[in-house]
C-alpha cells in the first residue's frame, strides 16, 4: 500500500507539473483571443470536474463520518465547478468579457463553506450522535455567518449602490479571509490527526493556500482590468485545482477503515461551538458598523440595518434550537441517571431478598418456559398444534428423511418403505355457510368438533395441525404413500358419518375435501422439490378436490416420466392439470348419503 501510494503521488506530481508547463507555454505562445479563452476555461472546467468526481468517488466508504467528509468536500468542489461554468458561459458561448461585479461571485464565495463543514466533521475521530447534532447546528450558524458577511460587505456595492472599485476590494478581502480561515482550520485539525488523514489534511492545506494566493492575485488583476482567461494568472489556479484531484485519489487509502482515533470525552469539537458563538456575538456589532460607518450611501446603510436584524433573528433561532436540544439531552441524561440509580437500588434489594430462593425460581422458570413454548405451539380454539409448530419441526423432519435417502443412495430406492412423509390437507366444505346462518360461535364449535374427529383417525406419530381458517394439515411420519388413499377414505368417512351437534339444537351434516402429496414427492428424484413445496402441492391437490365437487380426496403423485426426467420436476409445472410428470389418485367418500337427521349445510 505504501509503495503504491508513493508511486501514485509521484505520477500525480508529474502530471500537475506537466499540466502547468503546458498552460505556461500556451499562455505565452497563443495570443489573447477566443481560442486562448476557450482553452483556459475548458482546462479549468475539466480539472474541477475531475476533482469533484475524485472526491465523490470516496463516498462509497462504509464509515459514516468519512463518507460525510468526502460528500461535503465534493459538494464544495461541485459548487466551485458551477461558478466556473457560469464564467465559461459568458466568455465562450456569449463571447463577452465577464462583468465585474459578476453574478457568479456569490456561488464562488459559498463553495468554501461545505469544505469548512467537511473539515469540522473530523473523520479521523469517533463522535457520538449528540455531538454530531450539535456540530450540525454550529455549521448552520457558521454558514449563516459567512453568507451574512457576503451580503453585508459585498452585495451592497453590486445591487444596492453599484460601485465597481469598492465591490472588487470588498470581495477580494472577504474571499481571501475565507480561504485563510479554511487553511487555518486544516492546520488545526492536522495537529490532532495521524496516519493517512494527517497527510490528506496537509495536502488540502497546501492546495488551499496555493489557491488562496492565486485567486487573490487573479482578483486584483480583474479589478485592474489586466486579467484575461488563459493568461499566466491562471497557471497557479490550474495547479491548485489539479492538486485537489490528487488529494481525491489519496482518499482511496481511507476506504479500508473508518475513524481510528478516539475523540476526547470532554471538550470534543469545542472550538467549532466557540467559533459559532463568536459569530453570534459579533453580529450585533455589525449594527454599529451599519449605523455609524462613514461615507456610506443612505440606501446601503438602510439595507445593512435590515439585513443585520434579519440575520440576528435567524441566528437567534438557531441558538435557541441548539440550546433546546442541549437541554433535552441534559434532561434525558438526568432521567436516565435517576432510572439507573433506582434500578440499581431495586436490584440490590431483590438480590438480598431472593438469594436463597434463586434455585427454586430457576426451576420454576424452566417449567414456565416449557409451558409457554407448548402454548405458543398450540391452537387456542381447537387444542391441536398450530402452523408455527409445523414450521418449527418441518426442517428437522425433512432433514431426517433426506438423510435416510442419502444413506440408501446406490440401492433400490423404490423398495424403501415407511421412510416418507405424507402431507394431507383437509378442508371443511361450505364452512362459511355455518358462520352466515348460525354465527361465528357455532363455526368455532364446528372447528373444535372437526379437530376431535380428525384426532381419532391419526396415529400417535402423526402431527395434526390447524393450518388456517377451516383447513387442517396432517403430517404422517414414516409412511408408505401407497396407503394414503385408504387413510383419506377414513378421514372422509369420519367427517361425513354423522351430524355435528353445535348446541342450542343446531345439528349440521358436513363433509370435507382432502388433498395430499408425499415427501419426497418422487423417489427417483428425491431432491427435486423440498418439503415446503410438497405442502404447496398438497394444497393444489385440495383445490382440485374442491373443483371436482368436494367430499373427495385427491393425491398428486409422480408418474414414471418424473423419474426419467428429474430435472423437469418443478412446482409450477406439477400444479398444472395434465402435467405428464404427475398422476392423480382420487378417493371418494365411502359414506352412503341419506336424507336422515339434519339438513346439510
Amino acid at each position: 500500500m505504501g509503495i503504491s501510494t508513493s508511486q501514485d503521488g509521484r505520477r500525480w506530481t508529474l502530471a500537475i507539473f506537466a499540466l502547468v508547463c503546458v498552460h505556461v507555454v500556451v499562455s505565452v505562445v497563443v495570443p489573447r483571443g477566443i481560442f486562448l479563452t476557450a482553452f483556459g476555461d475548458l482546462v479549468q472546467n475539466l480539472v474541477l470536474f475531475a476533482a469533484a468526481i475524485a472526491f465523490l468517488a470516496n463516498v462509497r466508504t462504509d464509515s459514516p463520518k468519512p463518507r460525510l467528509f468526502w460528500a461535503l468536500m465534493g459538494l464544495g468542489l461541485t459548487i466551485w465547478l458551477v461558478s466556473q461554468v457560469m464564467w465559461t458561459y459568458v466568455e465562450v458561448f456569449l463571447r463577452h468579457e465577464a462583468p465585474n461585479p459578476f453574478v457568479g461571485d456569490v456561488v464562488l464565495f459559498l463553495h468554501v463553506v461545505p469544505m469548512m463543514a467537511a473539515v469540522a466533521v473530523q473523520p479521523h475521530v469517533q463522535q457520538d450522535g449528540r455531538a454530531i447534532r450539535a456540530g450540525s447546528l454550529d455549521f448552520a450558524l457558521l454558514l449563516t455567518w459567512w453568507l451574512f458577511l457576503y451580503l453585508f460587505v459585498v452585495i451592497p456595492w453590486q445591487y444596492v449602490h453599484l460601485s465597481e472599485p469598492v465591490y472588487g476590494t470588498s470581495f477580494d478581502l472577504l474571499y481571501f479571509s475565507e480561504e485563510l480561515v479554511m487553511a487555518g482550520a486544516l492546520l488545526l485539525v492536522r495537529r490532532r490527526s495521524s496516519g493517512v488523514w494527517r497527510s490528506i489534511y496537509f495536502q488540502l492545506f497546501g492546495a488551499t493556500l496555493l489557491y488562496c494566493g492565486a485567486s487573490f492575485l487573479a482578483s486584483e488583476a480583474i479589478d485592474m482590468h489586466v486579467y484575461y482567461t488563459g493568461s499566466l494568472f491562471d497557471v497557479p489556479l490550474v495547479a491548485s485545482m489539479a492538486w485537489f484531484v490528487r488529494i481525491g485519489f489519496m482518499g482511496q487509502q481511507t476506504q479500508a477503515g473508518g475513524p481510528v482515533e478516539e475523540a476526547p470525552a470532554v471538550g470534543f469539537g469545542i472550538w467549532k461551538a466557540r467559533l459559532a458563538m463568536i459569530a453570534v456575538c459579533i453580529t450585533p456589532l455589525m449594527l454599529a458598523w451599519a449605523q455609524f460607518a462613514g461615507n456610506v450611501p443612505p440606501r446601503v446603510r438602510a439595507y445593512r440595518l435590515l439585513l443585520t436584524v434579519a440575520v440576528m433573528l435567524i441566528m437567534g433561532l438557531l441558538v435557541y434550537v441548539k440550546q433546546h436540544l442541549l437541554d433535552q439531552e441534559l434532561l434525558s441524561l438526568l432521567r436516565l441517571s435517576r432510572q439507573n440509580l433506582d434500578e440499581m437500588c431495586r436490584l440490590k434489594d431483590e438480590l438480598e431478598n431472593k438469594e436463597q430462593s434463586l434455585r427454586w425460581h430457576s426451576l420454576e422458570l424452566q417449567r414456565k418456559n416449557l409451558e409457554l413454548q407448548e402454548i405458543s405451539f398450540t391452537d387456542v380454539l381447537t387444542g391441536v398444534w398450530n402452523r408455527r409448530y409445523m414450521e418449527e419441526i418441518l426442517t428437522a423432519e425433512a432433514g431426517q428423511v433426506m438423510r435416510n435417502y442419502e444413506r440408501a443412495r446406490g440401492g433400490d430406492i423404490r423398495k424403501m418403505d415407511h421412510r416418507d412423509l405424507v402431507f394431507i390437507m383437509v378442508d371443511v366444505d361450505f364452512f362459511k355457510q355455518v358462520n352466515d346462518l348460525h354465527g361465528h360461535p357455532a363455526g368455532d364449535r364446528l372447528l373444535q368438533l372437526v379437530a376431535q374427529r380428525l384426532s381419532t383417525v391419526v396415529r400417535k406419530s402423526d402431527v395434526l395441525v390447524r393450518w388456517g381458517g377451516e383447513e387442517f394439515l396432517i403430517m404422517s411420519r414414516s409412511t408408505d404413500p401407497t396407503g394414503t388413499p385408504a387413510f383419506c377414505s377414513r378421514v372422509l368417512e369420519v367427517i361425513a358419518s354423522e351430524p355435528f351437534d353445535l348446541g342450542h339444537g343446531i345439528m349440521v351434516n358436513k363433509t370435507c375435501s382432502v388433498g395430499w402429496a408425499a415427501y419426497p414427492w418422487c423417489r427417483g428424484a428425491y431432491e427435486a422439490i423440498c418439503a415446503e413445496e410438497s405442502i404447496a402441492l398438497a394444497d393444489a391437490a385440495l383445490y382440485r378436490a374442491k373443483a371436482r365437487g368436494r367430499n373427495v380426496g385427491i393425491g398428486i403423485v409422480a408418474s414414471e416420466e418424473a423419474s426419467l426426467r428429474p430435472k423437469a420436476v418443478d412446482l409450477d409445472a406439477l400444479r398444472q392439470e395434465g402435467c405428464p410428470l404427475t398422476s392423480t389418485i382420487e378417493t371418494p367418500c365411502p359414506v352412503i348419503k341419506s336424507a336422515a337427521a339434519a339438513p346439510r349445510l
